[in-house]
């Protein structure tokens, strides 16, 4: 997958009027329009002139994150959320092949690949944010795929994530040879900070500084960590300190506008 993208031959219409707001997560990157540095940008000023655009009648990720509505698209066409933590989870197979359940697991203000979901809504982050319910879900949503990835979330209070005590040898080589994972990990670091959990992002990207570019077993993401990952953190002071780590180890990485040639530009 890398940088590109794709789409159902027999998905009907990819997304409605209401939803072509703005070119799917990445698109814009690779169709030259918006760099990675300003896309990463947009996103962390909270997409400017964007809530006045929103429908507010579109509630589906909402919906689905208090219970009330099964995803739709991806294999098997579908699934409640609650269903879908019990049964997922170490499903590796599912998590990998399926490309329809990551987009409501982890809402983002921008189209994403799957036609049969729904951006998040500003009007809908509020809601979501104050639910202490949506909250519980939303750990779990995050846990479910930090497994998937060979991790454990070490910490519910700081973010603090770690590998996880066995088999994260098989999941890290899977990270290393499946870069369509790249473009999900975008989507789930901006997504963190949709939810109120911005300082997630920072340990997270973290810890894949630690493996990619110390201890070495994550090598393939590197691009995809100082381009796409690190730039969407929203703490100012932890960005720049990770930015400046990463141009250590890949100089000029950030020297010249960005191309959209990276791994990770949201899935």
């Amino acid at each position: 997958f890398g940088s590109s993208f794709w789409l159902p031959r027999d998905s009907g219409p990819v997304v409605s009027v209401t939803r072509l707001l703005h070119p799917p997560e990445g698109m814009g990157a690779a169709m030259g329009r918006l760099p990675p540095s300003e896309d990463a940008k947009r996103y962390r000023d909270g997409y400017p002139g964007l809530e006045e655009r929103e429908n507010p009648e579109m509630k589906d990720n909402l919906n689905f994150y208090l219970g009330e509505i099964r995803s739709r698209g991806g294999l098997g066409g579908g699934e409640f959320i609650d269903a879908m933590h019990e049964k997922w989870f170490g499903d590796y197979t599912r998590l990998e092949r399926d490309h329809g359940y990551i987009q409501w697991l982890f809402p983002i203000r921008e189209p994403g690949m799957n036609p049969d979901s729904e951006p998040l809504t500003a009007h809908e982050i509020k809601e979501l944010r104050s639910n202490p319910e949506v909250r519980a879900r939303f750990l779990k949503s995050y846990k479910l795929i930090l497994d998937f990835y060979g991790l454990h979330l070490a910490d519910e209070s700081t973010g603090k994530v770690e590998r996880k005590e066995k088999g994260w040898e098989e999941r890290y080589h899977n990270l290393n040879t499946s870069p369509h994972n790249y473009l999900r990990i975008t989507r789930i670091l901006k997504c963190l900070g949709e939810f109120g959990l911005e300082h997630f992002q920072a340990p997270l990207c973290d810890h894949f500084f630690e493996e990619c570019f110390v201890k070495r077993t994550l090598r393939n993401i590197d691009e995809s960590l100082s381009v796409y990952w690190v730039q969407v953190i929203k703490d100012d002071e932890a960005r720049k300190r990770l930015m400046d780590e990463c141009a250590k180890h890949m100089p000029g990485v950030y020297d010249e506008p960005d191309k959209g040639k990276g791994k990770g530009k949201g899935k």
